[in-house]
C-alpha cells in the first residue's frame, strides 16, 4: 500500500494469511514462476492466499491446481514462511505462508493463473544448480520437506 498523501512514508500492510503447496512426485517438486509482484520473476512454490471460510488443505489443492493443472493429496503444515517487504512500486507486502507437504496424484504441469511457467525440480540435486532466481525461502523449504518425504535416506541425516 503506498501512502496515500505523497509523502514517501508507506503504509504497513496487515499479514495475510497464505499457503504454499510444497508438492512432490519421488525426489522430485514443483517450483512455478511467479507472474506477478511480490517476487515477480523468482522461482518458488505453488500458492497464495487463504479465502475465507477455507481450511489450509482446501487452500493448498486450490492454488496448486489453478497454477499448475496438478492434483495432489494435501498432508499437514510443516513450516512457516514470513514474507515482508516492499514491491518495486513501493507497495509493502507482509504474507504469513503456511507450508503444505504434498503428494502428486495426477495431472501434467502447464502453468496457470499468476504462473507464467512451472516445472519439476530434482531435490537436493538440482537446487544448488537451478537456472532461475530462487525465493529466498524455497532450498530450505524443499530440503527440509525432502527429508520429511525420506526420513530413511543418508543426505536427510546431515
Amino acid at each position: 500500500m503506498t501512502d496515500p498523501k505523497g509523502t514517501g512514508d508507506a503504509a504497513l500492510a496487515t499479514p495475510r494469511v497464505a499457503v504454499i503447496a510444497v508438492t512432490f512426485r519421488g525426489d522430485d517438486v514443483i517450483l512455478v514462476r511467479r507472474g506477478k509482484e511480490p517476487q515477480k520473476g523468482t522461482w518458488g512454490f505453488p500458492g497464495g492466499s487463504v479465502e475465507p471460510g477455507e481450511c489450509l488443505r482446501e487452500a493448498a489443492a486450490r492454488e496448486l491446481f489453478e497454477e499448475t493443472g496438478v492434483r495432489a493429496e494435501v498432508g499437514e503444515p510443516f513450516d512457516v514462511v514470513e514474507v515482508i517487504g516492499f514491491d518495486p512500486h513501493g507497495r509493502h507486502h507482509h504474507y504469513v505462508l503456511v507450508a503444505m507437504l504434498c503428494r502428486h496424484v495426477e495431472g501434467a504441469l502447464r502453468p496457470g493463473d499468476d504462473a507464467t511457467d512451472c516445472r519439476w525440480v530434482r531435490v537436493p540435486a538440482d537446487l544448488s544448480r537451478f537456472p532461475g532466481a530462487l525465493a529466498d525461502h524455497v532450498a530450505r523449504v524443499a530440503q527440509r520437506a525432502h527429508a520429511l518425504n525420506h526420513p530413511n535416506r543418508k543426505e536427510n541425516s546431515r
